[in-house]
């Protein structure tokens, strides 16, 4: 004979588990909640050494583990490219091996489908501290610094309406609204400043201009003299920038970055410098060549390209056991 009550308790368990799966509160793989999370581009997740005090002479590790975090997966769509340099360790006083600057590959941006977090990429050096005379010591800080080069992406729409459509929403109380501004993950981010709608006279030449600012919001710097960052933006077919080119603060010749390890490709485009690395406003002015004939929505889409750095330091005491 059927238990009724033991049968009732596992129909009731059996609906939790079901509720508590669909909700993500459990995996039904394990491990927990899913792990896909987006942040600024590639971090230091980890740069250590497993001794904190090494004798003269003595060899010890350094471990480092890097993630992407952003949205950016490389021109080719295999990963962000990454480079690492040891900085504040002097090669003529310490062995370093295999080499203080390290290709790090590509590295993978999240994926959003398959919930999987980004990419992970690791490096160990050996190292041999420097010599020091018999009682003396010496803290050593050495710092792992990351290059890696990055694309942060963002699209507006704006609405083009008619002299006519504009009455008409003007008399009837009509809002003017418009879609807010998607963008990519990265270090970098921007916005735009332009009117609800743009109206789209009957008469071609109609101007307008859009107004945009790119903030680092990340933990590192951007690399390159003056802070350069390429702009692209992609517009309607209706319009062109009214002076030829977009931005108009665009600077000429080739950026100059003697501040990057080289191996590291270069953003490629028409650049503005970002002041102090922190931030910049930059305009384009538009021309309407082909007035729309009703209510249009049409996308504008940024691309910024540029390379970008993240560090970590760490301490190291040396004891001194030499008789020089």
């Amino acid at each position: 004979m059927v238990n009724i009550t033991a049968k009732f308790e596992f129909l009731v368990l059996l609906f939790v588990i079901t509720v508590l799966m669909s909700s993500g509160c459990v995996n039904p793989l394990g491990g927990g909640q899913t792990s896909y999370t987006t942040g600024p581009g590639i971090v230091i997740e980890k740069f250590d050494t497993p001794l904190g005090m090494v004798e003269s002479g003595e060899a010890t590790n350094l471990h480092l583990e890097i993630r992407n975090q952003g949205e950016y997966d490389g021109e080719l769509g295999i990963g962000a490219p990454a480079i690492v340099e040891l900085m504040q360790i002097d090669p003529s006083e310490w062995i370093i091996e295999p080499s203080p600057i390290m290709d790090l590959g590509t590295v993978l941006a999240p994926d959003a489908e398959s919930q999987t977090s980004g990419g992970l990429s690791k490096m160990d050096w050996g190292i041999t501290g420097a010599l020091l005379q018999a009682g003396q010591r010496q803290t050593q800080e050495i710092a792992a610094r990351v290059y890696y080069q990055y694309e942060t992406k963002a699209r507006k729409a704006i609405q083009f309406v008619t002299n006519e459509e504009m009455r008409r929403m003007v008399q009837s109380g009509e809002t003017f609204t418009s879609d807010p501004l998607t963008q990519t993950a990265g270090p970098l981010t921007v916005t735009m400043n332009t009117g609800q709608i743009v109206p789209a006279n009957e008469l071609k030449n109609h101007r307008f201009q859009i107004q945009l600012r790119i903030d680092n919001t990340g933990s590192g710097q951007v690399r390159g003299e003056n802070y350069p960052v390429a702009v692209e933006v992609k517009y309607p077919a209706w319009v062109i920038p009214a002076d030829g080119y977009c931005p108009s603060q665009t600077i000429w010749g080739t950026p100059i970055y003697t501040d990057v390890p080289a191996g590291l490709p270069q953003p490629v485009g028409n650049f503005v410098y970002v002041w102090d690395g922190r931030t910049t406003d930059i305009t384009c002015e538009f021309e309407i060549i082909q007035p729309p004939a009703s209510k249009t929505k049409g996308n504008f889409d940024i691309t910024l390209g540029y390379i970008y750095s993240v560090e970590q330091t760490i301490q190291l005491e040396v004891k001194g056991t030499e008789s020089f």
